[in-house]
């Protein structure tokens, strides 16, 4: 009696903390993966990072920054001397202020055509700064799918681990009512009682393995709110990718390897600066200047003196130690060695696209053959139960039938985020995940 009077305990325990800790799930709001991906877009620190640094790209490539604009100083200069000299009838104080303004204006002509490449070279790293930018991008928006659908699994696990906890609650009521009446004995009321435990554990490390990864979810989108929410569970799956398109989708999109192709036009362009080097350079510069000389301190441009002045400078150089050919000869080898870059990152995106696409592939298949076993184990547990109910099956087969079905469940919930991910993996790598 005093037995049943703790296990009853035990339950009523258990059901009361198990209501509790499920109450807040009855008020959610609905995230759904497009608001997710939306505020993400807009709030997420990393992108705005990646955002501000392509912006530094985009203000660099400026004719200004190139050298293909003029530049205009403003100079303007006052001095004063006080000196004393001797002569024969006492010392002399001579003491005058000058005062001097100019502007003056530069333009180089001509310099091997130097600044024009290196303003296509600034363009080529504005659009570089993109590339980076929208890759920087496009990993977090892989890791806002991970962290929704980790929320979305972990949501459904611990649905799961509810259900499977009713179950075994009613078990245990069936298992305790039966041996009030001399049905059942002590070893089946003690079995159904450690598999209830079991399940309520079972159940809290679901309910934190979830909470977990709503926490994850709001950090990557910048939340700082405490609300619960929910998730979409649905997936639908595009059956109708092709390897090959989705190679040349790749070589004609990916972000990281049109990053390289950009890096290797970028060292063309230093091989043209560094020739530019054995060309003369021609400027041409102007100015008008004022000027005015008083006596004692006196600082002023009344009556000034005007001048303007303009001129040529035509610069060649003949001898500087051989930096001009060492300038040379390592861009060569830096465009060599990016070519060569590009080449490997060229093979390693096809060998990632395919993996990829095979990866897809196979966890489509995983897929269906796990939609078989739950139906499988579902028929089973029902058929076990049916059984149990009248007796003709033992707690330990009713209890495999119920775990089967509980792990076919669970597996077909990894399998279907698993292939989703692999989905969003292969946009990603063929370009198409922010189209």
């Amino acid at each position: 009696m005093k037995m049943r009077s703790m296990i009853t305990k035990n339950i009523i325990v258990m059901m009361l903390f198990a209501a509790t800790i499920a109450q807040p799930l009855a008020a959610q709001e609905t995230l759904t993966l497009e608001q997710a991906l939306s505020t993400a877009l807009k709030n997420n620190l990393d992108i705005e990072v990646a955002r501000n640094t392509a912006d530094i790209a985009q203000n660099n490539a400026h004719p200004g920054k190139a050298g293909l604009l003029p530049s205009v100083d403003l100079t303007s200069i006052a001095s004063y001397s006080d000196n004393e000299s001797q002569t024969a009838v006492g010392p002399v104080t001579d003491a005058s202020t000058t005062t001097l303004a100019s502007i003056e204006a530069n333009f180089t002509l001509f310099n091997g055509f130097s600044n024009i490449y290196t303003y296509k070279k600034l363009r080529s790293q504005n659009e570089s700064g993109k590339l980076e930018a929208r890759n920087t991008i496009e990993q977090i928006v892989v890791q806002i799918y991970q962290a929704y659908f980790h929320v979305a699994n972990a949501s459904e696990n611990e649905n799961l681990a509810m259900e499977s906890l009713e179950i075994s609650r009613e078990r245990l009521q069936r298992a305790q009512n039966r041996s009030q009446f001399g049905q059942a004995n002590n070893i089946d009321v003690l079995s159904a009682q450690v598999d209830f435990n079991a399940d309520s554990v079972s159940y809290l490390n679901a309910r934190l393995a979830s909470d977990q990864a709503r926490r994850n979810l709001r950090v990557l989108l910048n939340r700082d709110d405490e609300g619960d929410f929910a998730v979409e569970t649905t997936v639908i799956f595009d059956r109708s990718y092709e390897l090959q398109d989705l190679q040349n989708r790749a070589i004609d999109q990916n972000a990281a390897y049109r990053y390289f192709v950009r890096n290797v036009e970028q060292s063309k362009y230093d091989v043209k600066i560094a020739n530019s080097a054995f060309l003369p350079q021609l400027t041409f510069s102007t100015s008008y200047d004022l000027s005015h000389k008083a006596d004692n301190f006196n600082v002023t441009l009344d009556n000034a003196n005007k001048g303007l002045s303009a001129g040529l400078n035509l610069r060649f150089n003949l001898f500087n130690g051989f930096q001009n050919k060492i300038n040379r000869q390592n861009a060569k080898i830096n465009l060599k060695n990016r070519q060569l870059t590009q080449d490997a990152a060229l093979l390693d995106l096809k060998k990632s696209v395919a993996d990829a696409f095979q990866s897809y592939q196979n966890s489509l298949f995983v897929l269906n053959v796990e939609q078989t076993n739950v139906q499988s184990a579902q028929l089973n547990f029902d058929r076990t139960q049916e059984l149990y109910n009248l007796g003709q099956v033992t707690t330990t087969q009713f209890r495999e039938a119920q775990l089967n079905l509980v792990r076919a469940k669970s597996s077909i919930l990894s399998a279907q985020y698993d292939a989703k991910l692999n989905e969003i993996i292969l946009l990603q790598l063929s370009g198409q995940l922010l189209i």
